[in-house]
């Protein structure tokens, strides 16, 4: 069973540990998975990466290697909290489903009935379930991923998003969208009444104990001391830069609902672990189980011609995106019913009903490809 470096006095671990042999998988392959995540750090394919792995709901990995600020010579450790860029969007679909079952809103409602700025020929015709699908047409961002915002608030950002408009018809081609989760933010806000950083967290980071986890960077935070440095390059090959670190202001001054959610990895699996068991987590239920069912389908392949479909295993759910097998078999070793979400710098979040299986994979080296290839290392521990 493998060790994890922790800080003293971080929350208790929510998942029981196991040998990996206890629940049907390789201690030896998941050691040659993590000596993998080393090679990539000395290769310089990554700065740092933690790997997380909970199968039946026991945690029988949780290291890391590499570093969490290499200028200042700090380790990554399983405890650094990140951000997770992208892997904010399931919880803000998490967040309209809630909604919806509290008979809020629906799914087919046109969110101009919430947002004036959207009540025009341009974007009067987009729904709910388009931004949730990514097929709104709405392009375009509110911020630049490294340098920052010219708006001070949400609200602001998504205003001048509905004003701008769809570059395509909604409801007619995919396009993956900051901006429309973005507008599902501001619109949560309105719904709920409260803003959507304040429902996101007190329904569902609180209730899950997401204790390490925030949503807007507040550097007067006692946990931001622990948040990791975060890289890019500025061309392939080249050498990672860092961008930020957390000596430095927040990249943006509130929570930007496409990508604003920080959280350690083991924050994240309690989140995970929840969808996996249908929507509830010990005391907490976030959704019912016919709402996750609902999240986790190939929503989005209804713009897709079927020449298309049939080349295609994975599509967006409600903020997920989803393997399936309804068009053609799954890429192997994966199997349809999976849904994750990745983030932009790096990180993946990956549940897989048929196994019982949940992967957290953590680095902060923006538009590495190393994803799929570490899931490919996990699958591989599989033995039964």
């Amino acid at each position: 069973m493998f060790g994890v470096a922790t800080a003293a006095g971080q929350a208790q671990e929510p998942f029981p540990r196991a040998a990996a042999e206890d629940v049907g998988m390789s201690s030896a392959k998941l050691r040659d998975a993590m000596g993998t995540l080393k090679v990539w750090v000395d290769e310089g394919r990554i700065v740092g990466g933690a790997l997380l792995v909970i199968r039946n709901g026991k945690l029988v990995l949780h290291e890391a290697v590499g570093w969490s600020d290499r200028e200042r010579g700090i380790p990554l450790r399983t405890d650094h909290i990140v951000n997770m860029r992208s892997m904010t969007k399931p919880l803000v679909g998490t967040a309209v489903l809630m909604l919806r079952e509290a008979g809020k809103l629906k799914l087919e409602d046109r969110v101009a009935q919430y947002l004036p700025s959207f009540d025009n020929p341009k974007s009067r015709d987009i729904t709910v379930f388009q931004l949730l699908t990514h097929t709104s047409g709405l392009k375009g961002e509110i911020y630049t991923a490294t340098g920052g915002t010219p708006y001070k608030t949400l609200r602001e950002a998504v205003d001048v998003i509905g004003a701008t408009g769809p570059e395509f018809k909604p409801g007619t081609d995919y396009y993956y969208s900051d901006t429309g989760t973005s507008t599902l933010g501001a619109l949560i806000a309105v719904v709920a009444g409260m803003p959507v950083e304040d429902f996101i967290r007190t329904r569902i980071l609180e209730p899950l104990g997401m204790n390490d986890s925030f949503l807007v960077d507040d550097p007067a935070s006692p946990v931001r001391a622990r948040v990791a440095a975060a890289y890019q390059r500025r061309r392939p090959n080249a050498a990672w830069e860092r961008y930020w670190d957390n000596s430095m202001p927040p990249i943006v001054p509130f929570f930007r609902a496409s990508g604003g959610l920080y959280a350690t990895g083991l924050d994240y699996a309690r989140f995970m672990a929840a969808m996996l068991a249908g929507g509830a987590s010990g005391n907490a239920r976030l959704l019912k189980p016919e709402s996750v069912k609902l999240a986790t389908q190939p929503h989005a392949a209804y713009v897709f011609p079927a020449t298309r479909q049939a080349q295609m295993d994975r599509f967006y759910g409600f903020h997920w995106e989803v393997r399936t097998d309804k068009y053609r078999a799954v890429d192997p070793p994966f199997s349809g019913g999976i849904f994750s979400h990745g983030g932009s710098d790096g990180t993946n979040a990956w549940a897989d009903p048929s196994k019982n299986l949940i992967v957290i994979y953590i680095t902060q080296s923006r538009g590495t490809n190393t994803r799929v290839e570490i899931m490919r290392r996990v699958y591989a521990a599989l033995m039964k």
